[in-house]
């Protein structure tokens, strides 16, 4: 109950941050309602939309209640917790809502995806492993095992699932994070040299056949309009369809006549610029730029390093995924199953990414605090 007693520290709290994650969500609200129209279940879907928010708010606030420092000398715990889970969905993984990959573990009546769980734990145990660190500014390449070995494993579980997308995000957390707190040249060296001898190896004995498919769909997806290439070309129409201005409110044809696969998930996006056209999708991504560099204001103005270390690592996890699924539907990156934050259907995602808020508005909140 510290922050309802501290006035300074309540004097701290980020209004402005708070404010723009509700507009993008009230937006995906409006977006997830005309997606399920060709379901015939708007309401439903709508509902749980909104439910998923409100239940995200308030774990966002229950987190910023608790000192980050605390919840960093427990996450360790937590990222072996949300490991665990995932051994657990490879053994126990059923498909969720809409979907046939095994990607869920059922609990009762919820179904809950605990790879959008991980990206989250590897960030505070990033964070607490890097404040304990003496080297910073110095690291070695022995200095990267156990940071390395926390993304490794996660990585190969979500790998197996299969899904790509998610287990990339991983090092969208981990690479900027480890160039922060700081790499000898040489081990910058050799990190690039590895990722250029590695990346043929990936591709022949790592990626499976559908994964080199959607890459090579990427380059001429019209070479199989009907099959590989079929996400791609649908979303791109809708796109396009749009216009300036769009058709209108549950007017666009890719989405209500079901051309669109996806479309209250990986695909909302589409759906949202086909309706509300060039206007509407410039004014979604401003809202999301003015979110990242909100965020990356306080990267380095925080009380300590864990703090600054965390803040990078949620506002990355936050900044890839728009940037990834946003490049997906126009058809400038790979199709990869990546949620819109905040606006994607999904109850995991809308949680997990309010953790992050919460984790965010934690340390803001505490910077002046001793």
């Amino acid at each position: 109950m510290a922050w309802l007693i501290n006035p300074k520290l309540f004097e701290e709290f980020d209004w402005v941050m708070i404010s723009i994650v509700t507009a993008i969500s009230m937006i995906g609200f409006v977006a997830v309602y005309s997606a399920a129209a060709s379901y015939g279940d708007s309401n439903s879907y709508f509902a749980r939309q909104v439910l998923w928010f409100v239940v995200g708010l308030g774990i966002a606030a229950l987190v910023t209640l608790i000192d980050y420092r605390k919840i960093l000398s427990l996450s360790g715990w937590f990222h072996l917790g949300v490991i665990l889970l995932l051994v657990a969905t490879l053994l126990y993984g059923t498909g969720g809502p809409g979907s046939k990959v095994e990607r869920w573990l059922k609990v009762g009546p919820f179904f809950i995806q605990p790879s959008e769980f991980v990206k989250y734990s590897l960030a505070l145990a990033l964070a607490q492993y890097f404040r304990d660190s003496r080297r910073i500014g110095d690291l070695g390449i022995n200095d990267l095992f156990w940071p390395l070995a926390m993304t490794l494993l996660p990585f190969v579980l979500i790998l197996k699932q299969p899904d790509l997308g998610t287990a990339g995000i991983l090092f969208f957390v981990f690479t900027p994070i480890v160039f922060l707190v700081g790499l000898r040249p040489r081990v910058m060296a050799l990190i690039a040299g590895l990722g250029v001898v590695c990346a043929p190896l990936a591709w022949f004995f790592v990626l499976k056949p559908y994964q080199k498919n959607r890459l090579l769909t990427l380059v001429d997806p019209e070479s199989d309009p009907l099959g590989k290439g079929y996400h791609i070309i649908q979303s791109k129409i809708a796109v396009g369809s749009g216009g300036i201005w769009g058709k209108g409110f549950m007017k666009g044809t890719q989405a209500q006549l079901d051309f669109l696969p996806a479309r209250h998930t990986d695909f909302i996006f589409s759906v949202f610029t086909e309706e509300w056209g060039f206007v509407g999708g410039i004014a979604l991504l401003t809202l999301y730029t003015l979110l990242i560099l909100w965020c990356l204001r306080f990267v380095g103005k925080t009380k300590d390093r864990s703090g600054t270390v965390l803040t990078l690592g949620v506002t990355s996890i936050i900044a890839s995924h728009v940037l990834i699924n946003m490049a997906m539907v126009v058809g400038i990156a790979p199709v990869v199953g990546m949620p819109l934050p905040f606006v994607s259907y999904g109850g995991s995602a809308m949680i997990s990414n309010m953790v992050g808020i919460g984790l965010l508005l934690n340390v803001r909140m505490r910077r002046f605090q001793k």
